[in-house]
């Protein structure tokens, strides 16, 4: 756990770097999605629950962390039972919209 916890905050911090120095360098915007018909509802609902479970669960991850490494595991069982399944599901998500956006529906 604590090297998918590593990974995904430096996934994190290269993506906000990334996205930063696209839009405030090169002043370039969101990549637009071109998908059409029922992919495109399906895309912005997987895009939506993945952006507002994103930004809520980083929070919760770095408690049950922090309890976990302090040996305080009943707590953390506690909220690790939520924790991980939002986590997990942020994650697939995650691969699901790049799959979406950059793969089966590239921008032409």
């Amino acid at each position: 756990m604590l090297t998918a916890s590593t990974v995904s905050a430096l996934f994190l911090i290269c993506y906000v770097t990334y996205h930063a120095i696209r839009t405030s360098y090169f002043g370039l915007g969101p990549t637009r999605f071109t998908g059409e018909g029922i992919a495109r509802p399906i895309y912005f609902t997987i895009l939506t629950s993945h952006t507002i479970l994103a930004a809520g669960v980083a929070p919760f991850v770095i408690v049950t962390l922090y309890r976990a490494l302090k040996g305080n595991f009943e707590k953390h069982k506690r909220i690790a039972r939520y924790v991980y399944p939002v986590w997990l599901y942020v994650s697939i998500t995650g691969v699901v919209v790049y799959w979406m956006l950059y793969q089966m529906y590239p921008a032409k």
